[in-house]
């Protein structure tokens, strides 16, 4: 039943709220916008919030850790607040309960550890996540093996992954070589350049491609292990090890 309600009021949500400009609230902030939500972000940063002029619909420079400020803003008229805040703990915990108290309808928080996440929803979060855990662990994955990034876990043994075309395949149809049926993993589209190829039996694969491929994970390694290339990880080590 949560569940449910969880997903109808998601649904609903077209006001958004992003508290912390570090990497991983730019990446919200913009996402959602690029999703044509109405965002508005705050920051204490001024150098930051200006940044973001022009990529949402406002960006403001205050403490969201006064209950005036976050009220004088607004916010208990958006659909969800996101507080993105990292490296002051306090900062977090206050305005994640604040936005609580002026009656916002969502609020999804920033965590590092299972501590602070159980913090924050003892104050109200309806929502925490683990964005350094999540790199952490794709960073490993990446480091091990090189020529599969991971896009999504749908469960223990079946991921959706990006890999550069095998050497064996590129010039070649799907249909020639009969992926499905011989390798027992799907190829969902291929991402060549700038653009995204949709997938049809006369597809031929090219030098650069990266394939978007779902399957069993044994299966899609062993696609992996038959490509030359590799994933740039550079940028997800840097993301890794920064305040997101």
């Amino acid at each position: 039943m949560e569940n449910q309600e969880t997903k109808k009021i998601l649904k609903k949500m077209n006001q958004f709220v992003v508290i912390g400009l570090g990497r991983f609230g730019k990446s919200v902030a913009t996402t959602l916008t690029e999703l044509g939500k109405e965002v508005l972000v705050i920051d204490t940063n001024k150098d930051a919030v200006n940044q973001m002029e022009g990529m949402v619909s406002g960006a403001v420079v205050a403490d969201a850790t006064g209950t005036d400020v976050l009220h004088s803003l607004g916010v208990q008229n958006f659909d969800c607040a996101i507080v993105c805040i990292g490296k002051d703990l306090q900062a977090s915990i206050l305005t994640t309960l604040i936005c609580k108290d002026l009656g916002v309808n969502y609020v999804v928080a920033k965590a590092k550890n299972e501590q602070i996440k159980k913090v924050l929803e003892r104050i109200g979060a309806d929502m925490v996540v683990f964005p350094e855990v999540y790199m952490g662990k794709k960073v490993a994955n990446m480091l091990i093996n090189p020529s599969m990034n991971e896009i999504l876990n749908l469960t223990d043994n079946f991921k959706i992954v990006e890999v550069p075309v095998p050497d064996s395949w590129q010039n070649k149809t799907i249909i020639e070589l009969d992926v499905r049926k011989k390798y027992k993993v799907s190829i969902i589209f291929v991402r060549r350049e700038n653009s995204v190829v949709t997938i049809e039996p006369e597809t031929t694969f090219l030098k650069g491609d990266v394939l978007i491929a779902a399957g069993e994970s044994n299966k899609l390694e062993v696609i992996s292990n038959m490509t030359s290339e590799v994933i740039d990880a550079s940028h997800c080590l840097k993301d890794a090890l920064e305040d997101k």
